[in-house]
């Protein structure tokens, strides 16, 4: 199952205020996630027609001149996740100028 399909999956995953109180994530699953996540960057797409993917993800790759390549998932609603190779590469491509003008500075 890739990404996507769990995303959408998850998404329709609903709980009545009454469950709410019942579910708790284990300490591990919890790890787990912050550990996927430290690598990954979200961001909003903001533009009325849908986005391809992978133009978004070569448009960056020459904006942002990474050295290694990342991944892009699309999260839907032009919301995309960024998965870099570290924390570090993370860091750096969110830094940078390029990523900057993206966010409308």
């Amino acid at each position: 199952m890739d990404t996507e399909e769990l995303v959408r999956k998850c998404s329709a995953i609903t709980l009545q205020e009454e469950e709410k109180d019942k579910i708790t994530m284990l300490g591990s699953m919890r790890e787990t996630g912050l550990k996927l996540a430290v690598n990954c960057l979200v961001g909003k797409v903001v533009l009325n027609k849908g986005i391809n993917r992978e133009g978004l993800r070569a448009a960056l790759q020459q904006v942002w001149r990474t050295i290694k390549e990342f991944k892009v998932e699309s999260v839907g609603n032009n919301i995309f996740i960024f998965k870099f190779n570290s924390e570090e590469e993370k860091k750096r491509e969110y830094s940078r100028e390029g990523l900057g003008t993206l966010r409308g500075r």
